[in-house]
């Protein structure tokens, strides 16, 4: 059975280096939102301005000593508050050394070096913290995220998805598919008899419809809707 889990998984094993730090601190900074309440002020303060100065320096606007400096920072507050407290702030280490824990190594700025970190890595502690705080299921939002930002999305993924849709939720999702291309079109009558009649059609059959009509981004949106409907 394929689940958000394992897809998540299957993505980010194929995205590029680069990709995979953008998507860590990505990945970083939405957990510190979602887990805000269980982090002192000071922490928050000091979480965005770690994750703010990793960002800057791929754009150039910071500092590998500025860098270093926001990590000292971050590492005196990291342990003031709670035990969950302190593994939300590690995320937001985790990601930071994807992204640069080499170049501090390097430059003498960091006395050592965590071993086989990835973005996979970020993914699944962030996964653990968030659920631990709100129950939620963050690769959800993990895998949205990803393909709302993919430049392009292997069309076997909507395949895939798409077969393992069970007859109740193909129904319900066809409605869906059906009404969101009448937002764009909304005299057609196709999509019209699709919202009348949701069993008629086969889901693949009216998603490559909608998507050949509207265009842009609606496979996307599709495949959004697909992994936020999946099954627990």
């Amino acid at each position: 059975m394929i689940t958000v889990s394992n897809v998540l998984e299957q993505q980010l094993r194929s995205v590029d280096p680069m990709r995979g730090k953008v998507l860590s601190l990505a990945f970083a900074e939405h957990v510190v939102q979602v887990c805000a309440g269980e982090l002192t002020p000071d922490q928050q303060d000091m979480a965005r301005v770690y994750l703010g100065t990793a960002k800057a320096l791929f754009a150039g606007e910071a500092s590998m000593t500025a860098l270093a400096d926001a990590a000292a920072a971050h590492a005196k507050v990291r342990v003031a508050g709670s035990r969950l407290a302190e593994e939300i702030l590690w995320v937001t280490v985790l990601a930071v050394s994807v992204c640069w824990q080499r170049d501090l190594v390097r430059e003498g700025l960091s006395r050592g070096e965590l071993k086989n970190v990835t973005v996979r890595t970020v993914a699944a502690e962030a996964q653990t913290v968030v659920r631990r705080y709100t129950g939620g299921r963050e690769s959800v939002w993990q895998l949205t995220h990803l393909l709302e930002t993919a430049d392009r999305i292997d069309p076997q993924l909507m395949i895939n998805l798409v077969d393992e849709v069970d007859a109740e939720r193909a129904s319900s999702l066809a409605a869906e598919f059906a009404r969101h291309a009448l937002l764009t079109h909304p005299g057609a009558r196709y999509f019209q008899a699709v919202v009348d009649d949701p069993d008629h059609l086969p889901l693949a059959v009216v998603a490559r419809q909608a998507q050949h009509m509207v265009g842009g981004t609606e496979a996307t949106w599709q495949l959004i809707r697909l992994v936020e409907t999946m099954p627990r």
